[in-house]
């Protein structure tokens, strides 16, 4: 434990406060209230498929609510919705990216934002066809498909470029436009980042048109060959869910925050994967991608990270400490909602031996068995980006869109989770009553 947290923990540290991890992982954080809102339409327009064959066959009820929704208009504003959130993911990230990392250059985070909206659209035009094809040269639409999750590595890059580059052209007096004295501060500091911004908007594209006439594949097309398809490859394997969730937890061990720390680095990879499977969804298809984030949060870490919902119910059964019952009791209400800092912190878990074992195991046993459900075709892939913070059963039926198989392999895996912490806990009750002796 000394050799790690010597050596290790610093690392994971470091990588964990890496500024443009950093950007993108909080990018995506500013965005979730759209994001929530297009899954939640997304949700109402297929809540019918509850009443179906994977729900409760009630299936006149599921055409009758299907009906309503059409006839009512509610199905075309959730459409709406839905095409201005999800479907703009990329759109709405670039410059939440970009704006974050001008944060962390000192640079003027909304103007950034604007240069990286427009640099990122601007190359669109010549890049797609109308019926959205990416890659095709010499039309004049814009594709929605570079809007939304096919779009989102390339959205990334550029964010990332304006956010480097525009902030240090910024500070440049050699390119900075002076005003007399009497202007509005307003537009002197507009015209005091003008040629900046323009190098801005105009270099993207040309790199993009550079990309396109060198390579005869746009960039869209040149990064999801390149980039994209290779981490989808193999971030949807058992292995990779493994490593991710034994990362957490033992990060969490030595009182990092697990979950920031890589979720740094799998956002990037699992969030358009998840979009994808909303689109999917929404179109009436079945979702194809398994290891994403709605895994960890509506299967794997119950409770939060750890899986501890199974904990506070193993302490209040089976543990005759007092002290342990009362941090439980605390941590009963946070701890529905996903939030297990009371617990972690207050118990202890960190840096405790005992509990460590099930901390990194919870949640690697029930993400595994989840993993192999869906591939079986015994629970559907997620499809619904649920807020983390909602609470266990629920959200195992929301972010499936309505599978009732979702919220019975929830009590099934708070079941699994008492039983496996339960002898930890007695455990340490043991070790808790000798060190009270000696």
């Amino acid at each position: 434990m000394k050799f790690l947290e010597e050596k290790f923990v610093p690392i994971a540290a470091k990588i964990g406060s890496q500024k443009h991890l950093v950007a993108i992982r909080d990018g995506f954080v500013v965005v979730m209230p759209a994001t929530i809102a297009g899954a939640i339409a997304v949700l109402v327009n297929n809540i019918h498929l509850l009443f179906g064959e994977t729900g409760l066959n009630m299936p006149a009820i599921g055409d009758g609510f299907k009906s309503f929704i059409d006839s009512t208009g509610i199905s075309a504003v959730c459409n709406m919705v839905n095409n201005g959130s999800i479907n703009m993911m990329a759109i709405l990230v670039a410059p939440m990216i970009a704006m974050n990392l001008a944060k962390a250059n000192n640079g003027d985070e909304k103007a950034t934002a604007i240069v990286t909206l427009a640099a990122y659209i601007a190359p669109m035009a010549v890049t797609s066809d109308a019926a959205g094809a990416i890659g095709a040269k010499g039309t004049a639409y814009l594709s929605q498909t570079l809007f939304k999750a096919d779009g989102l590595f390339v959205a990334m890059i550029c964010a990332l470029f304006i956010g480097e580059v525009f902030p240090r052209l910024s500070k440049l007096d050699a390119l900075k436009i002076t005003m007399p004295d009497g202007v509005p501060p307003a537009v002197s500091n507009t015209f005091s980042s003008l040629v900046p911004a323009m190098i801005g908007v105009f270099v993207w594209p040309i790199i993009c048109n550079i990309v396109l006439s060198v390579s005869g594949e746009s960039m869209w097309v040149l990064i999801n060959n390149i980039v994209g398809a290779p981490l989808k490859s193999i971030s949807q394997s058992v292995f990779t869910l493994i490593l991710i969730y034994f990362m957490i937890d033992f990060l969490w061990i030595f009182g990092l925050h697990g979950a920031n720390v890589v979720g740094s680095i799998t956002t990037p990879v699992l969030t358009p994967l998840s979009l994808e499977n909303v689109e999917t969804f929404a179109a009436g298809g079945e979702p194809q991608n398994t290891v994403v984030g709605e895994v960890q949060s509506g299967f794997a870490f119950l409770g939060g990270s750890g899986a501890t919902i199974g904990l506070i119910i193993a302490i209040f059964i089976f543990s005759k400490s007092k002290a342990a019952r009362t941090v439980a009791s605390i941590s009963v209400a946070p701890g529905i909602f996903e939030i297990n800092e009371p617990l972690t912190f207050g118990l202890p878990i960190v840096m405790n031996v005992v509990y460590a074992i099930p901390f990194i195991l919870g949640p690697i046993i029930l993400g595994t068995i989840t993993y192999f459900l869906m591939e079986g075709g015994m629970l559907r892939r997620p499809c619904i980006q649920a807020p983390w913070v909602t609470p266990p059963i629920l959200i195992g039926f929301l972010c499936t869109g309505g599978d009732i198989r979702g919220a019975i392999w929830n009590v099934i895996e708070i079941v699994i989770l008492v039983v496996l912490w339960t002898p930890f806990v007695m455990m340490n009750d043991r070790i808790e009553a000798r060190n009270a002796e000696d």
